[in-house]
């Protein structure tokens, strides 16, 4: 059992155990309390070093500005990941340590459509947070949103995983994000969202589509995601994304032509743009069930599935054709700018 579901399960007997009826004296927390309390202790104190404060100077109109914004070390090289948009324009960055200690950083790379940056400092005895991209995070597991909000230095906020995949937000081109309840307001942009068992499964991302505060939603991208734009950022300075070569649309399954088909897909090729679809024989008409194994429901799915495979990978394509299941291997291409698939 994962720490998580234990101190759940702890959290919930001892809530019992309190008993606040009315009129009666609450008694002492329960172990189970304290237990669950001190879980949140340990994740925040063994994160802290990891995560930083970044301030950077923007130059408009003869006038300078801070843009506060937070970001995680999740290598000892120096490595942290933050968001694009906390180092987009500025003319200076400074990054400062929960020790207090202050450095400039490189900006490796950066990657507007999925709104996520890398920076670089040198710097001795620093502690990196693991990214765990192979983490499944579900509805309702317990996270902790680490950052520096408003500028007030390290603060950890407590929440569940309201939601996952969320999509259509407008925040980035690419999005598949946590949403939690967890507190992300400015300045958390770039921390971590972490599990209770102290490892980064997305990186914060402030609720700009939201004015009046979190109102409890604040959204994060997914470890899996930044794994994948990390390593480009590091090895090329820029991300490398798969291209299929199709038009996508999501269909609707009553309509005639998708008579028959009973499974989860509802995304559709619309129309075959050129190669490597149409060397590979996908055809209008054809419902895409699943990319290399993993099945998919809305246009998003696949979109995301392709752009997170490295151009050049073999992929296998399964899709429904007139009554009939295919699996048909594709080596996709690489994505140019303003060539996507929607």
């Amino acid at each position: 059992m994962r720490l998580g579901q234990s101190a759940q399960i702890t959290l919930a007997a001892c809530l019992v155990s309190v008993g606040i009826a009315a009129g009666r004296r609450l008694e002492a927390p329960a172990p189970g309390a304290r237990d669950f309390s001190q879980t949140f202790q340990e994740v925040s104190a063994n994160l802290r070093p990891a995560v930083v404060s970044i301030v950077g100077r923007v130059e408009r109109g003869g006038r300078s500005r801070a843009n506060q914004g937070s970001g995680v070390i999740i290598d000892s090289d120096g490595i942290i990941v933050t968001n694009h948009h906390v180092v987009r324009g500025t003319s200076s960055l400074e990054v400062k340590l929960a020790s207090g200690r202050t450095y400039r950083p490189t900006v490796l790379g950066t990657d507007s459509k999925t709104d996520l940056a890398v920076l670089k400092i040198d710097a001795d005895d620093l502690v990196a947070a693991p990214l765990d991209e192979g983490a499944d995070v579900a509805v309702g597991e317990w996270v902790l949103a680490m950052g520096n909000p408003f500028g007030l230095g390290m603060t950890a906020t407590a929440g569940i995983v309201s939601g996952t995949g969320r999509a259509d937000l407008q925040i980035a081109e690419y999005e598949d994000f946590i949403q939690t309840d967890a507190a992300i307001n400015p300045g958390n942009s770039g921390g971590p969202l972490v599990d209770l068992d102290g490892r980064v499964v997305g990186i914060n991302t402030a609720v700009s589509v939201l004015e009046s505060g979190t109102l409890g939603i604040g959204f994060a991208i997914p470890a899996r995601m930044v794994r994948k734009i990390v390593r480009d950022l590091r090895r090329e300075g820029f991300v490398r994304r798969g291209y299929l070569g199709v038009n996508l649309v999501d269909f609707d399954p009553g309509s005639q032509p998708f008579r028959g088909f009973s499974g989860e897909s509802r995304v559709s090729i619309q129309s075959v743009r050129d190669d490597p679809a149409a060397a590979a024989g996908l055809t209008r008409g054809d419902v895409i069930v699943a990319v290399q194994g993993k099945r998919v429901v809305e246009v998003k799915d696949v979109r995301n599935a392709v752009a997170e495979t490295d151009p050049g990978t073999r992929v296998m394509i399964d899709v429904w054709r007139r009554g009939q299941e295919l699996s048909i291997p594709v080596v996709l291409a690489e994505l140019e700018d303003g060539n996507d698939l929607r």
